[in-house]
């Protein structure tokens, strides 16, 4: 159902923004579900979502008429980070990933498992290497300034690491959307089986009645018949 959104799709997507949030799911979610049942892609229902948020704030009468409740739909106020708090997650982040965390994992593990948290904390990092500033795994050298073979089998097998890591976090970010994704679907299903049940037994109740109907006319016919051929008879013997 793409192009303009009725307002019943939008009252749903309104709905499933609010079911997301009391049952701690991320709003990212109620995006992905909505686009699922409605066809379309997730960024675009969360960029309408944000859009008509903006709209019904300034006209509340239309909220009312949708039974939107804003106060359920306001946007978190975005906190910059100060220069020195900036240079400390930098600090961190560049920290782990002297450890051989890749970036995502450093930030998230810095976040405490807050996605939205971990996400800014990204974002960061990379504006802070765009910026041109250090970002580089640094490595202690020998006072000799010599590379060793034991320092080039430490650097190989700290790359490893970390692209291991990344794909298998990468792997797991994608098994969970899609796991999301079957579930919407398997639900939809779910609701279609149901319909068709329905819609299954309506027609056998009406089956049911046309044959008690059938059966009675039959009935009535047989009685006509025999009363017809009666008077027949009775005319005949009269002549």
């Amino acid at each position: 159902m793409k192009g303009v959104w009725q307002d019943d799709e939008v009252k749903n997507l309104f709905k499933t923004v609010e079911e997301c949030k009391v049952s701690g799911k991320a709003v990212r979610e109620a995006f992905l579900l909505h686009a699922k049942s409605y066809g379309r892609k997730a960024n675009s229902v969360r960029n309408y979502y944000y859009h008509e948020l903006d709209n019904l704030a300034k006209d509340k009468s239309r909220a009312q008429k949708l039974g939107i409740k804003l106060e359920n739909h306001q946007k978190n106020q975005f906190v910059g980070f100060s220069e020195e708090e900036k240079n400390k997650i930098i600090a961190k982040i560049q920290e782990k990933l002297n450890q051989g965390y890749s970036v995502r994992r450093a930030c998230l593990m810095l976040s405490g498992g807050d996605v939205k948290q971990m996400l800014r904390l990204q974002n960061k990092y990379r504006a802070n290497q765009k910026e041109g500033k250090s970002n580089i795994l640094t490595f202690k050298q020998k006072p000799t300034n010599k590379i060793t073979d034991a320092d080039i089998n430490g650097l190989f097998m700290g790359l490893v690491k970390l692209v291991k890591k990344s794909a298998m976090e990468e792997a797991k970010n994608a098994a969970a959307e899609e796991k999301l994704q079957t579930s919407a679907t398997i639900r939809k299903l779910i609701s279609q089986i149901g319909q068709k049940d329905r819609e299954l037994e309506f027609l056998k109740t009406d089956y049911m009645s046309l044959k008690k109907e059938n059966s009675l006319l039959k009935k009535k016919l047989l009685l006509a018949t025999c009363l017809k051929a009666k008077s027949l008879t009775s005319e005949k013997e009269k002549a």
